[in-house]
C-alpha cells in the first residue's frame, strides 16, 4: 500500500494554476454531515454494546483517487425505517455535498447496516393517569321563597 504522500500526491485535483487537495478529514466531515441530515439513521458506527467505536469517524472510509472519491459508511439504523429508501436517500446526499463543495466525483458511496436499535418500549397505560368521568350533577333544592 502506498504511503500517505504518494497517496495525496495522487488524489490532488490538478488546476490551471496549481493543484487543488482535500484532506481525508474534510471527506470524512462531509460525510457524516450528510448522514445526519437524513431521517432513520441512528448513527455512524455500531451505537452501542462492546465494540462501540471510538469515534464516529472510524466507520467512515475514504478512498480518493486524482479527483474522485468513494467512501464506505457503517451505520445504525432505527427499526422502523424502510432501509431500501433510506440508503437511497442518503447515497445521494453525500454524492450531491460532496461533489458541491469539493469538486471531486463521488465514485461509490458503499453502506453497511451494522446494528438496528430495537424499537422503543411504549410506557404502559396506566388507569391512574385517565381522567375520571364527570358525576352528574343532583338537581338543587327547591327554595323557599318562590
Amino acid at each position: 500500500m502506498a504511503d500517505e504522500s504518494t497517496r495525496a500526491a495522487s488524489a490532488a485535483v490538478r488546476q490551471e494554476l496549481g493543484t487543488l487537495e482535500v484532506a481525508d478529514a474534510v471527506f470524512r466531515d462531509l460525510a457524516l454531515k450528510a448522514v445526519s441530515d437524513v431521517g432513520g439513521v441512528a448513527g455512524v458506527g455500531r451505537s452501542g454494546g462492546l465494540f462501540r467505536r471510538r469515534s464516529a469517524a472510524d466507520a467512515v472510509e475514504v478512498e480518493r483517487a486524482e479527483g474522485e472519491v468513494a467512501f464506505a459508511i457503517r451505520l445504525s439504523v432505527r427499526y422502523d425505517v424502510r432501509i431500501p429508501e433510506m440508503v437511497g436517500e442518503l447515497r445521494e446526499r453525500v454524492k450531491a455535498l460532496v461533489e458541491e463543495t469539493t469538486g471531486y466525483r463521488v465514485r461509490a458511496v458503499n453502506l453497511t447496516v451494522e446494528h438496528i436499535l430495537p424499537p422503543e418500549p411504549q410506557p404502559p397505560r396506566s388507569s391512574a393517569s385517565a381522567v375520571p368521568p364527570e358525576l352528574p350533577s343532583a338537581p338543587s333544592p327547591p327554595n323557599p321563597q318562590q
